[in-house]
């Protein structure tokens, strides 16, 4: 089940356990993955909203993930400076939606060496270089 509550979205995805996922929040906060207690006040709020029983469960584990992306949001494809390597990473939250169609063009590059045309948008040149990494 999914739903947006006070603007933000939740998600509830029972499993064969019986346990019940809850998620998720977003911050940008670089490698932390601490879990807050106000972050898992407002999952548990607005799963509340959607589904009032929630309220009544005992709480299992908590974990907190990290979604790599990039400042423009979208991912980085192709080619890297370092000879032989290929990125395809900063997909953010739609990784798993784009892992077989990044997946896919990423094994035509190795197989033919021809980079996708559509690549161009997401090139691992298209930001600055910092002069501590020149």
């Amino acid at each position: 089940m999914r739903g947006i509550v006070r603007g933000a979205s939740v998600y509830l995805v029972p499993r064969q356990s019986g346990e019940l996922v809850i998620g998720a929040t977003q911050e940008e906060l670089g490698a932390d993955t601490t879990v807050t207690a106000g972050g898992l006040w407002q999952l548990l709020r607005d799963a509340r909203a959607l589904v009032p029983g929630v309220t009544e469960l005992a709480l299992g584990d908590f974990v907190a993930g990290l979604r790599p992306g990039t400042p423009d949001n979208a991912p980085v494809i192709g080619p890297a400076r370092l000879p032989g390597l290929v990125l395809a990473t900063g997909h953010f939250r739609s990784g798993v939606l784009l892992a077989p169609v990044t997946a896919d063009t990423v094994a035509d590059f190795l197989a033919t060496g021809t980079p996708d045309p559509l690549w161009k948008a997401f090139a691992p040149d298209r930001f600055p270089v910092r002069a501590e990494e020149a």
